[in-house]
């Protein structure tokens, strides 16, 4: 995993600590949307994904055009996955897969929350596993995804 690289336990806990703050995380099965902000927000469902098993490599080329675009060369973002290791990555650089084909964290939230954010928390790919939804965060996100007329 060249592109992807683990957080220290120290950032980890700062990212996490900092994201539960800022976006009143309360995860759980029944609690939905999961998040709260006065940012820019837009939701989509991705329960077609689970009924259609439309191909991921759509929306992976969607999460990277919209993570460029809210990121300068060499910037690396953030990538969550509740309660199990985190990392940090380059849009821009290769997306090392894991042996199933997916990203190391994988951009469809399918049993576990998936959050991928700019270090300074205004851009937010925030993944819902029971709700099926992915919800974009953030004023530039947001108008990119509708400059692009975007659709999940």
């Amino acid at each position: 995993m060249k592109n992807w690289q683990r957080l220290s336990q120290k950032e980890e806990e700062y990212v996490w600590n900092t994201f539960y703050q800022l976006f009143d995380f309360k995860p759980g099965i029944k609690i939905f949307p999961g998040i709260r902000t006065s940012l820019p927000q837009k939701r989509f469902s991705t329960s077609r994904y689970f009924s259609e098993h439309a191909p991921l490599d759509k929306l992976e080329d969607l999460a990277l055009v919209l993570f460029y675009a809210v990121s300068e060369p060499g910037q690396r973002l953030y990538a969550l996955d509740w309660q199990h290791q985190c990392y940090d990555f380059d849009p821009r650089q290769e997306m090392d897969r894991d042996e199933f084909g997916e990203w190391v964290i994988p951009i469809l939230p399918n049993g576990d929350y998936y959050i991928f954010l700019t270090k300074d928390f205004r851009n937010v790919w925030f993944g819902h596993p029971w709700e099926e939804t992915i919800t974009l965060i953030g004023h530039d996100l947001v108008k990119q995804a509708e400059i692009l007329g975007a659709t999940i």
